[in-house]
């Protein structure tokens, strides 16, 4: 693996093939615009590729052959979207790593894996053989934040069946993608990808519109319990919604017309609101408070509280005594 493909690749990419190989003892090398490998040793047989489609897709096909038996090993940095075809034989167990998946077009299937670690005991004999497209959720973020409102419920849709017509193009699709196929660029498999994508939104997006008001409800409860549960950690508007897998205008609009305040709003009213709770209820000093509501700094959280209440921590704490 040359440093040049390391470097261009984020760690959320890496970690979808990385782990694997290494647990195989397979080295990969940059070819055909993608990173192939072999190995013929007395763990496996078999071969590998990965071509990765932009920062956030990634086209792995295997033909693996298992000579002995072992624990595998699987992270991902994320949940992300997955297509795949399973050609591996029909004697095989169930495909290893995957979690409930959705049936599509014949052997194919889609899922949103989790993040997280899976470890699965492969026997021996047992051949692996797949082609699959894993997607992380910044794909989704960026055509939501450049397509707002056109391409709601694209990620999930990979746990629902799909129309029999975008089934069949995503079957075509990854039929398309072969080990060693010269010409398999970046830009032809993204290309790929895209227009699956397209055809996806457009099948998905008059049923999200028409249940626009519950989604939007239900994505308003989810931010509420996800702020209440991070007080003390990174509440940005983008952190949020990568969390969430929407896009930062549909979240800062469904916010508004569900609640009549801004996200930034509620999420400091429910910041000084705990902060208010620890002044009247604990001893503890201003520097802790201020962390358990996401300020670090004494000062910033001293002067977010002033500005929203008017008066300094350490003012209130004395008059909460006082009617105490």
């Amino acid at each position: 693996m040359t440093d040049h493909t390391i470097r261009s690749e984020s760690r959320e990419i890496q970690t979808l093939y990385r782990p694997q190989v290494e647990q195989l003892g397979m080295e990969l090398h940059h070819r055909s615009g993608g990173l192939e490998g072999q190995v013929d040793g007395d763990i496996c047989q078999g071969r590998f590729q990965a071509n990765p489609a932009g920062p956030h897709c990634l086209v792995i096909w295997h033909d693996i052959t298992f000579l002995r038996e072992m624990n595998f090993n699987e992270y991902a940095m994320t949940d992300y979207a997955c297509l795949t075809l399973d050609e591996s034989p029909a004697a095989n167990p169930a495909p290893y790593g995957l979690q409930p998946c959705t049936k599509q077009e014949g052997n194919m299937v889609s899922l949103i894996q989790q993040a997280g670690s899976v470890t699965n005991r492969i026997p021996a004999g047992s051949r692996s053989r797949t082609r699959s497209i894993c997607i992380l959720p910044g794909y989704f973020m960026e055509l939501e934040n450049q397509w707002p409102s056109q391409v709601g419920g694209l990620f999930d849709a990979f746990v629902q069946p799909w129309p029999s017509d975008i089934a069949q193009a995503a079957f075509t699709a990854l039929s398309t993608f072969t080990l060693g196929r010269p010409g398999q660029t970046e830009f032809l498999i993204k290309a790929h990808i895209d227009l699956l994508m397209a055809m996806l939104a457009q099948a998905f997006s008059a049923l999200v519109q028409s249940h626009e008001p519950s989604h939007d409800r239900d994505l308003v409860q989810q931010v509420k319990a996800h702020i209440r549960s991070h007080l003390g950690g990174d509440l940005s508007i983008d952190r949020i919604a990568q969390s969430l897998y929407v896009g930062r205008t549909r979240l800062c609009t469904a916010f508004r017309h569900q609640t009549g305040t801004s996200l930034a709003r509620y999420i400091r009213e429910q910041r000084m609101d705990r902060a208010r709770h620890f002044l009247s209820s604990t001893r503890e000093d201003i520097a802790w408070i201020g962390r358990q509501v996401g300020y670090m700094r004494p000062s910033s959280f001293s002067a977010a509280f002033t500005r929203e209440t008017g008066v300094t921590p350490i003012a209130w704490r004395v008059q909460c005594n006082r009617v105490d």
